[in-house]
């Protein structure tokens, strides 16, 4: 009885009782067709890959003062990995590329056994590139907090009853991405379209995720921005998986 009187006064002293109605966090792509990646990741796949590659996220928020150039590397990372995962692409390297070129060059040297150096000129190019940009960036700082403590004669509670206390607040983020699946080989754009992310919750003294964001992105690790990354990241893959070309699964 006195969980359920706390609960309902959670409601009425934070004045945020209709955003306890608010929906789950979701993500939203727009022009993409097809099973998605949840259900096709549930299914071994041991078939032919496309040899991909992921440009640097280029900055399109306008000016915006709470995007940094180190957040976009950020997500073509978590990008990388999350197209590498699916078991369905080559995912070749192209950020730290220079340290693979560096590595063979150091092969040449004549310092290291000749058995062991990587060779030279079999490095693979991509035949499909996505690029990707950042058009809205809102880490969620929006939102309320309130604290309640009612002491007393409430519901027919003793003058002495503490019914306690809340202080937490309504958290909402947001990230959209603009999308193009490239054809490295004509220049032509096979695919593009728009991605959103959005993530919300109570800060209630609790974590929302368990599972640190890395590197760049650890500012927003268990908030809800780091859940709008990963949603908008996995709609990205579920866009490159579906609509890459089938020609393009020959590897």
């Amino acid at each position: 009885m006195r969980r359920l009187l706390q609960t309902v006064l959670v409601c009425i002293f934070t004045g945020i009782l209709s955003a306890c109605l608010t929906p789950a966090p979701s993500a939203r792509v727009q022009s993409a067709g097809g099973p998605d990646m949840a259900t096709a990741r549930s299914e071994a796949y041991h078939g032919p890959k496309a040899a991909i590659a992921v440009a640097d996220f280029e900055d399109k928020t306008v000016g915006s003062q709470q995007y940094r150039p180190a957040y976009g590397r950020g997500m073509a990372d978590m990008l990388v990995t999350s197209l590498f995962n699916t078991n369905r692409f080559i995912v070749l390297e192209r950020e730290k590329l220079q340290a693979v070129i560096h590595e063979q060059d150091m092969g040449t040297t004549g310092r290291f056994r000749q058995d062991t150096v990587a060779p030279i000129g079999e490095l693979e190019g991509a035949q499909l590139l996505v690029i990707a940009a950042v058009t809205g960036f809102d880490p969620g700082t929006a939102g309320t907090s309130a604290s309640a403590r009612q002491r007393g004669g409430l519901l027919g509670l003793g003058s002495d009853t503490v019914l306690g206390s809340l202080s937490g607040g309504y958290r909402q983020a947001h990230l959209a991405l603009d999308l193009r699946i490239v054809d490295t080989a004509t220049g032509r754009i096979l695919a593009a379209t728009s991605v959103e992310g959005k993530a919300h919750s109570f800060d209630l003294g609790t974590s929302m995720l368990g599972t640190r964001a890395a590197g760049e992105l650890s500012t927003f690790a268990r908030t809800p921005m780091e859940q709008a990354m990963r949603r908008a990241i996995d709609a990205a893959v579920d866009f490159v998986a579906n609509q890459t070309p089938p020609h393009f699964y020959r590897h």
